[in-house]
């Protein structure tokens, strides 16, 4: 099952536990909703941006699960892959 745009939007991750770090709250929403415009077909994203990508990270203060963004982040890199095989193709 493709990946879609609306499913990007809609996720929803777990707060890093106590005493784990957690990343940006802010900085994920914003670099997903850049990922599901370019699923739409109105942004750049690349796999190579989305394998790359960095978010700022705190310990105690809450962010979003690592390992669960991490997740599906491969996903989404996955996704783009098969996009671009499929254009190329």
């Amino acid at each position: 099952m493709a990946l879609t745009a609306d499913d990007v939007r809609e996720v929803r991750f777990t707060k890093a536990g106590l005493g784990r770090r957690g990343y940006s709250e802010v900085e994920v929403v914003g670099f997903l909703a850049e990922v599901a415009n370019t699923l739409d077909g109105r942004g750049n994203v690349t796999a190579t941006q989305v394998h790359n990508v960095a978010f700022s990270t705190s310990l105690g203060v809450g962010g979003f699960d690592e390992e669960e963004v991490d997740n599906y982040l491969d996903l989404i890199e996955q996704e783009l892959l098969e996009r671009a095989q499929r254009t190329a193709g």
